[in-house]
């Protein structure tokens, strides 16, 4: 009797932030997928003034755009690097920012980051559950400088697959992706994607994910009122409204008001250890 055993080959997909670094991952190590989930919010006053864009990000998105806690140059950069990788970047998208903090009934904070599981992981889960539906071989953008971030993320996701005779959600925890640290494995530094970012046409945010995101540090913040007002003025519409803060330390009204150092080193993203917000 002879038994044939077939090997399926897992899937790779790249985690694209719209950032420096995961841009250098998808142009130097290709995948079978490149997937980028962009957080959407609901306030006019955000909208891009690029109409060309907002029907782009649309089209992307498949549901009417209206604005992102993200930098507008991210939607450019994600654009156009699909152009520079010469594959097609899956735009996918959860609920509005908004939705998510009126279902938990809080903002999201260093406890709590529910703002990149619902956001970010979930709808990138769900893209591999229902069109892969299998583990796959996820790419994740950590730099050799800051291989200290590698190895704290989930393979799994906690999911809902069925109801209870009560009627209660039944959650279960799914294994749904591999890890694979591709920068850390050459050894790319941040002056080897700094070079190559030069180089590109790209016009990177000079701070790379959401714009208020409360694992950057106060002067970043600070920094983010002069050059991103609107976005920071939702942040503080959410704090205002849900009469809570992102960070315990004080509001991002008050935030608006402290000095700007000079020395500063500013841009350097969020400090998030998830996997799905990485520069």
């Amino acid at each position: 009797m002879i038994i044939i055993i077939i090997f399926k080959e897992m899937k790779t997909v790249n985690s694209i932030s719209g950032g420096k670094t995961s841009a250098y991952m998808a142009k130097h190590f290709p995948t079978d997928y490149n997937v980028f989930s962009l957080v959407k919010i609901e306030a006019e006053y955000c909208r891009p003034k690029d109409k060309g864009i907002v029907d782009y990000v649309s089209e992307k998105l498949g549901e009417d755009f209206i604005a992102t806690a993200e930098s507008d140059k991210t939607l450019y950069v994600v654009r156009d690097l699909e152009q520079i990788i010469g594959k097609e970047i899956k735009w996918l998208s959860g609920e509005s920012f908004e939705a998510v903090i009126r279902r938990k009934k809080a903002l999201p904070n260093m406890m709590w980051r529910f703002c990149t599981t619902e956001m970010k992981m979930k709808p990138i889960f769900e893209f591999c559950r229902n069109h892969i539906d299998d583990v796959v071989d996820m790419q994740i953008g950590f730099r050799y400088d800051e291989k200290e971030r590698a190895n704290r993320e989930n393979k799994t996701f906690k999911a809902i697959v069925g109801q209870s005779p009560n009627g209660r959600n039944k959650w279960k925890e799914i294994h749904w992706r591999e890890l694979s640290y591709p920068l850390i494995d050459n050894k790319v530094f941040h002056f080897n994607v700094a070079d190559w970012a030069k180089s590109t046409s790209l016009e990177f945010p000079a701070d790379s994910n959401c714009v208020g995101c409360f694992w950057k540090p106060f002067q970043q913040l600070r920094k983010n009122w002069e050059d991103e007002p609107l976005k920071m003025r939702w942040f503080s519409d959410m704090e205002k409204l849900m009469k809570r803060k992102f960070k315990k330390e004080m509001t991002y009204e008050k935030v608006k008001g402290i000095g700007l150092q000079s020395d500063f080193f500013f841009g350097t993203g969020s400090g998030c250890q998830a996997g799905f917000c990485t520069d």
